[in-house]
């Protein structure tokens, strides 16, 4: 099944009732018009229904919950001890905010992402479980940092197809001074930077658009990892390599075969610069 990470987010949204009228109107549309998406749909459905099934209701009236309180603090302190029945008191005073807003939506929807990710990104699974851990969850995070610039209103901090621009813009805002290519000739077109934290630590990435799809370009010391050279994770493909002590990420839901293509350009430009 190949639904781009966009259209993943689309359907979330679609399914948590989160998009507009019409926004949702055009995804109904599509999911009638399009089986795979029907199925992937479908599939959401289910799963939600059954995360519903065991995870906890609503909470406790704030009655019974202050009831409780109350019941344990004179089975445990005996009403003797003045500052144990100020606590116990401003304990069953204190709103709980769990009551107010139920958090088990939120968590149902998150282990939803997660049930999903892990059926669509085997490769992704199987580095996890082998000894490569931290390169996947290097991998990892640049793929959320991607998914996040993609429901921006915008993917880039800084916009221009300028390298001369966009270079010096990272200076002391990271430790790694990039390499901003412009392969406008061929194709790939260089649209701007922005900076993402990966492990703990700020980062550059560089931000190109080939047609409508946007491919991030993300910086990080070899240290965190071997990189896997080719993998896709939930309809995103993501090609890397390492170069004079970096490794580059290559992030996009463009087909395999061109994002295989920038990435050999960015290589052959990085071996040049050398």
């Amino acid at each position: 099944m190949t639904i781009d990470s966009e259209t993943m987010l689309l359907l979330n949204a679609y399914h948590d009732g989160e998009l507009s009228a019409g926004e949702a109107l055009s995804m109904q549309h599509r999911i009638e018009r399009e089986p795979e998406l029907a199925a992937f749909a479908a599939q959401f459905q289910r799963l939600s229904s059954e995360l519903i099934d065991v995870l906890p209701g609503e909470p406790a009236p704030e009655h019974l919950r202050g009831a409780i309180f109350a019941s344990l603090a004179d089975d445990l302190v005996g009403g003797s001890d003045e500052e144990t029945d100020k606590k116990t008191r401003e304990m069953v005073a204190k709103p709980a905010e769990a009551s107010k807003a139920p958090q088990w939506r939120s968590i149902a929807a998150a282990l939803l992402i997660g049930i999903i990710t892990g059926a669509l990104g085997g490769t992704y699974g199987a580095r996890l479980m082998s000894g490569d851990t931290r390169a996947a969850q290097i991998e990892n995070e640049i793929l959320a940092a991607h998914l996040r610039g993609l429901i921006a209103p915008q993917p880039f901090d800084i916009a221009s197809s300028e390298n001369h621009v966009v270079k010096p813009w990272f200076n002391g805002k990271t430790t790694i001074a990039p390499t901003a290519p412009d392969f406008a000739a061929q194709g790939f077109l260089l649209v701007g930077g922005r900076v993402d934290v990966i492990g703990g630590t700020p980062v550059p990435v560089m931000v190109y658009k080939r047609r409508q799809h946007t491919i991030s370009v993300t910086v990080t010391t070899a240290a965190n990892g071997s990189a896997n050279e080719s993998s896709a994770i939930t309809g995103t493909n993501v090609r890397s390599w390492t170069d004079g002590g970096l490794t580059y990420w290559a992030v996009s839901d463009l087909n395999p075969a061109e994002l295989s293509s920038f990435a050999d350009l960015y290589r052959r430009r990085l071996a040049g610069a050398g």
